[in-house]
């Protein structure tokens, strides 16, 4: 642990001085000043061996401030003599005469100037902890209430911020509730980005030390819940303080578009505000295990003595010096860990606001603690106890896991077709949707489509088009089983799944489904899906596979189905790259002979039993128009557009007769 000396108080007060009026030179009022110091900084006990650690941790530093419990006693009673510093009562007296339109210098009052320069804190150097700005609403917390609690914004005690049992209790919850509380308070995350109840890393071990009295076994893949579960009993702090401190401090308990850098400096530790953070401490379990250790090496070092138990001591409204400090009576080691780590008090402007802006004097971090542990926990004072592993606390099921619950059983529960659940309830879903995984599929819910089953096959075709946050959407509907050839299929949001033995699981969007439909779906000429869709053709167009043709889809002409009749016709002059481009209506039959026809956007297929498949356009197409098309003397084309004749002339031949068009000369055309 980095340990830097302090100055005895006297020598404190005249460098604050010093520095009051050089800053008064210089800009004219009164500016910030921090403890320095020149000693060596030795390394931090929790990451040398562990003889260095046991070392460290039973020195006393050499500097003059570091001096016995008997010295350091009767400093403190110099200072409450000081003439400077008024009483407890005083400085009560002197708010309740201010009323609530006081001035900031009010609360300034009760300490002097050179003795709010003189109380050590981080941001001076003076020791690690948690020195970064606070953050007004960190995660945008304030966003999931409806409305402040009137317990939260009315808790906050200076001397009494948390009882010794609410903080040094371990075990307070487990790790399947940890994971179970950061599900809840982010049902999504931000695309792009992990959030804390997503993150995981590879931790390593650690060995017990004059803090941390238990070891932690490293693991690959360990979760946060499973890191602070981990940490707390390592360390001896409260899952749920070390909770609340993560969100405090940088707001990764609700957070849904975290940076990696928030995470390497989860707890603020090591982090100055005038310089780069130490990345010696980076990483999440680094910070989480460091900061519980720092905790509790607040309540056994001899070293941090200026928030003595019982006494009573200034506690700084802000970092700048100017906004003065309050003297409070410190009643617990928690609450004096909790100003060594963060070492400012709430001015009243910062009470007032609930969990809003006070002034230029308020800081928030002891106050938001307060705040985010009275509205998750409940009160922080009382007495702890363990978590029992057999009944763990669980939230009220949310909507979604109600719903699920209730599907399940509906469908015979663990007897029924679905089996027992083999995982559970997430609500992380696109749309605040929810699911649960079970033996023979999932139940997936939104509030728009209710709660629905789907089967494994089911699941199979889904997954080809991203799920929830692909094309399909939610599933609407229930399976059904009652299709030709023993086919099923299941509606979607966006479109269906159909499943068939012989073609498997196969997804169809709304788009596709309409060209589909022109055919009679699996009744018609089409039969099933045989592929996914396909997209990425010219003018960005799509089409999907079935047994017996395919459906084409663009922007401009929705999707139409082509069936082995017209296909082989448009095939032969290059589909949709050619001169038909993309068809445009559904193909149309019980012409002459059986036939039929289908138009594409340059031209036309058409299709008899006798004559075949093939294409008309062009100038050729707009004279078999003018003939009367099929029911002409010349019947049904019998080939494509021939241009191998002289002068660049292009002939197609019908059943009796052709069609000739030569550049310059028009069109001509002959009966057998």
């Amino acid at each position: 642990m980095r340990r830097v000396g302090i100055l005895s108080r006297p020598a404190r007060k005249a460098r604050a001085l010093l520095g009051a009026a050089l800053a008064l030179a210089v800009v004219g009022s009164l500016a910030p000043a921090a403890a320095f110091a020149d000693e060596q900084v030795p390394e931090d006990p929790a990451v040398v061996s562990e003889q260095s650690a046991a070392t460290t941790g039973e020195e006393v530093p050499e500097d003059p401030a570091a001096v016995s419990e008997q010295s350091a006693a009767t400093t403190e009673e110099e200072v409450a003599e000081d003439s400077a510093v008024v009483t407890e009562q005083d400085a009560v007296s002197t708010e309740e005469e201010a009323g609530e339109d006081a001035p900031i210098v009010t609360e300034q009052s009760a300490v002097s100037a050179d003795e709010v320069a003189a109380i050590p804190t981080p941001d001076g150097g003076d020791y690690v902890g948690s020195n970064t700005a606070d953050e007004l609403d960190p995660g945008a917390f304030t966003s999931q209430l409806t409305s402040l609690s009137a317990t939260a914004a009315t808790a906050f005690n200076a001397g009494n911020i948390i009882s010794d049992s609410k903080m040094f209790t371990s075990g307070t919850m487990t790790a399947s509730q940890i994971q179970y509380f950061f599900d809840k308070k982010v049902p999504r995350c931000d695309s792009g980005y992990t959030c804390l109840k997503d993150f995981k890393m590879t931790t390593v071990s650690k060995s017990p030390n004059s803090y941390c009295s238990g070891s932690y076994s490293g693991a690959r893949n360990e979760s946060a819940a499973q890191i602070i579960s981990k940490v707390s009993k390592a360390c001896g702090v409260s899952e749920k303080v070390l909770i609340v401190m993560l969100q405090k401090e940088q707001g990764l308990v609700t957070h849904v578009w975290p940076s990696q850098f928030r995470y390497d400096i989860a707890m603020g530790y090591a982090c100055p505000d005038d310089a780069a953070c130490n990345s010696q401490y980076f990483g999440f379990q680094n910070q989480m295990y460091m900061a519980a250790y720092q905790l509790q090496r607040y309540t056994k070092d001899k070293y941090f003595n200026w928030y003595p138990v019982g006494k009573t001591s200034p506690v700084r409204y802000h970092p700048n010096i100017a906004c003065g400090a309050g003297l409070v009576k410190i009643e617990n080691k928690a609450t004096a860990a909790l100003y060594y780590y963060t070492p400012y008090q709430p001015n009243r402007a910062a009470l007032r606001a609930g969990y809003g802006v006070g002034d230029s004097c308020s800081a928030y971090g002891n106050r938001n603690f307060v705040n985010y542990y009275t509205e998750w926990f409940g009160s922080t004072h009382g007495n702890e106890k363990p978590a029992a592993p057999s009944q763990p606390s669980k939230p009220a099921p949310s909507a979604g896991e109600q719903a699920i619950t209730a599907k399940w059983k509906a469908l015979g529960g663990a007897s029924g077709v679905y089996g027992r659940a083999t995982g559970s309830v997430k609500c992380n879903l696109a749309g605040g949707g929810c699911y649960q995984s079970f033996q023979g599929g999932g139940i997936y819910w939104k509030k728009s489509t209710g709660a629905q089953a789907v089967s494994q096959n089911i699941l199979d075709g889904w997954w080809k088009l991203d799920k929830e946050k692909g094309a399909l959407g939610f599933p609407n509907g229930s399976r059904r089983c009652v299709l030709v050839d023993g086919g099923c299929y299941q509606s979607f949001e966006g479109g269906m799944v159909y499943v068939t033995p012989h073609n498997g699981s196969v997804p169809v969007t709304s788009a596709m489904v309409t060209g589909w439909s022109e055919q009679n779906r699996e009744k018609g000429a089409l039969g099933y899906p045989t592929r996914t869709m396909v997209c990425g053709l010219a003018s960005g167009g799509c089409y999907q596979q079935f047994d017996h043709g395919a459906t084409y889809w663009t922007s401009s002409t929705g999707a139409h189905a082509t069936t082995s009749r017209t296909l082989g016709g448009w095939r032969a002059v290059d589909k949709e790259k050619g001169k038909l481009g993309y068809p445009t209506k559904a193909m149309k039959c019980g012409l002459p002979s059986d036939g039929c026809y289908q138009q594409f956007q340059g031209g036309k297929v058409y299709w008899s039993k006798n004559s075949g498949s093939h294409p008309i356009y062009g100038s050729i197409m707009n004279q078999y128009q003018a003939l009367g098309n099929e029911h002409s003397r010349l019947g049904y084309p019998t080939s494509g557009e021939n241009c191998r004749y002289s002068g660049g002339a292009c002939r197609q031949s019908f059943q009796h007769g052709y069609i000739q068009w030569t550049p310059g000369r028009g069109t001509i055309y002959r009966y057998n």
